[in-house]
């Protein structure tokens, strides 16, 4: 299991501070190269190096957020506290809720801390250039702080940055750090750079051999580079090293799911929802999600449809807006009907708008991801006043956070599909590059290097679609239609996928 997107983690040890800038932080010496933080007292510091050592060491997030939610309690006004429940929660609300708080304690805070905050705030309001100089001041500060470049690390990895993530962290020539090491064997993984990412969870597994998470995050690394059968012997012994650890019972369903069993798929996810039924709201979120895409394996349409509003329901229940708009988003692009595609994607904007749980950087990337979505639904039925009115609206949100990575690729993915559909290949290329992990983009850039004769970079493309392993919609539709195309002869791509046809 990969730690959770942004945890920051302190060492009792190094990180309790001896500045005066603090209203109520216990006086100790300072580690040399540590950022200098403050809590009422060492006992909350031992609290919050617990749940560092339980979310990125041994995966056990749930356990680490009821330990964070134990440390802001007894230390309210502890900002940084609030800071890193806000990134480990997998509740929207009370993510939303704890960034607010860190923000109101921020004046309790050291300058450093205070950096650290005025981050994630900016983050959080989607103003990504004061959030990323804040990043890397504070990180000019420290280097080589392990949580500090964990953090980086984390939050470049969300930001789809993953090359600039990969050298926050050869930079920093940290070794030794357990959780460091997971973590950054996934950013190397999403730049396909597996060799490297396996090296690393070689070693991981080796320093924490009685712990489950390393088999776990090493049996999803496996999955992401198709290697299914490696992948379901690590989950399995993730599970006998702990058999409460749920997230390897979920990966073995996930498993099966890329590797094409809908069947055996849909029994491991129930067997899992049935013992480990009290999991976080947006592991819940997310694994519910992938029950309902199995039925897309096997089109059919009217079980998917069941599951995925009865997920929506759910979501409007918890005041998850965010949530609901993308379960609606997801629907649309597997409907064979145009105007229940329109229909639901009326139903995401409207839920987005009510803005419950969710910042405004969040409802901007979700709005360009339904742009998104409308263009591949105008495309399907020849509606070109549709998608260019749809580009247009995404190319006024890049213009305005172009610095955003889910924004810009939604984006250039969709001015790549509209150049596609004109068949202005060579001009198409240049977009669908820069939206290289979605496989829509990624199998019109296949076919738009073959007709513009970049057979190299055609083939190239085509090994990275057949081996895409990340269980979501877009693969559902794409992947399974595009190996089976693979294995036949005269095969045109860009007919056989229905996702880019009428």
């Amino acid at each position: 299991m990969k730690s959770a997107a942004l945890v920051v983690a302190v060492t009792v040890g190094s990180w309790i501070c001896a500045t005066a800038q603090t209203e109520h932080a216990e006086i100790a010496p300072q580690a040399k190269d540590s950022l200098p933080l403050s809590a009422k007292s060492t006992k909350v510091l031992k609290l919050v190096d617990q749940a560092w050592v339980l979310d990125s060491d041994r995966g056990e997030l749930k356990k680490s957020i009821e330990v964070m939610r134990r440390v802001v309690k007894m230390d309210p006004k502890f900002a940084m506290g609030h800071e890193i429940l806000a990134q480990i929660s997998l509740d929207p609300a009370e993510q939303v809720k704890e960034q607010a708080l860190a923000s109101a304690t921020r004046r309790n805070a050291t300058a450093a801390e205070q950096t650290v905050i005025d981050w994630f705030q900016n983050a959080a309001d989607h103003k990504l250039i004061p959030a990323i100089t804040s990043m890397n001041e504070v990180l000019a500060q420290y280097p080589h702080d392990r949580w500090l470049v964990f953090l980086a690390n984390s939050w470049l990895m969300q930001q789809m940055q993953y090359k600039r993530g990969a050298e926050v962290y050869e930079a920093s020539g940290i070794k030794n750090s357990p959780g460091l090491m997971n973590n950054v064997a996934y950013t190397y993984a999403h730049m396909r750079q597996f060799k490297k990412a396996f090296a690393l969870m070689e070693q991981y597994v080796k320093l924490m051999p009685h712990e489950a998470n390393p088999n776990d995050s090493y049996a999803e690394l496996l999955r992401m580079a198709g290697q299914y059968e490696a992948a379901v012997e690590h989950y399995r012994a993730a599970l006998a090293i702990n058999p409460q650890f749920y997230t390897s019972a979920y990966g073995i369903a996930d498993t099966y799911l890329l590797m094409g069993e809908e069947v055996r798929a849909r029994e491991e996810y129930k067997k899992a929802f049935e013992k480990f039924p009290s999991v976080p709201e947006g592991e819940y979120v997310q694994w519910k999600t992938r029950e309902a895409t199995t039925y897309l394996y096997e089109n059919d349409i009217s079980n998917a449809n069941t599951a995925f509003e009865s997920l929506a329901e759910y979501a409007h229940s918890k005041h998850m807006s965010q949530v609901e708009a993308d379960t609606y988003r997801q629907m649309a692009l597997y409907q064979t009907r145009s105007d229940k595609a329109r229909q639901l994607l009326r139903k995401a904007e409207a839920a987005l708008a009510e803005g419950k749980s969710v910042s405004p950087a969040g409802i901007h990337q979700e709005m360009a991801q339904i742009l998104r979505a409308r263009v591949e639904v105008a495309i399907k039925i020849g509606d070109t006043r549709s998608v260019a009115t749809a580009v247009a609206r995404l190319s006024d949100l890049s213009n305005k956070y172009g610095d955003d990575r889910i924004i810009e690729s939604s984006y250039q993915g969709a001015e790549g599909a509209r150049l596609f559909q004109a068949q202005r290949y060579k001009e198409a290329i240049a977009h669908l590059e820069e939206d290289a992990d979605n496989p829509l983009s990624l199998n019109r850039l296949a076919v738009a290097y073959r007709r513009s004769g970049y057979i190299s970079g055609a083939k190239r493309t085509e090994e990275t679609l057949a081996n895409f392993n990340d269980p979501t919609v877009e693969q559902a539709l794409i992947v399974p239609a595009f190996r089976k195309c693979l294995q036949q002869r005269n095969c045109d791509l860009a007919v056989k996928n229905a996702a880019l046809t009428r």
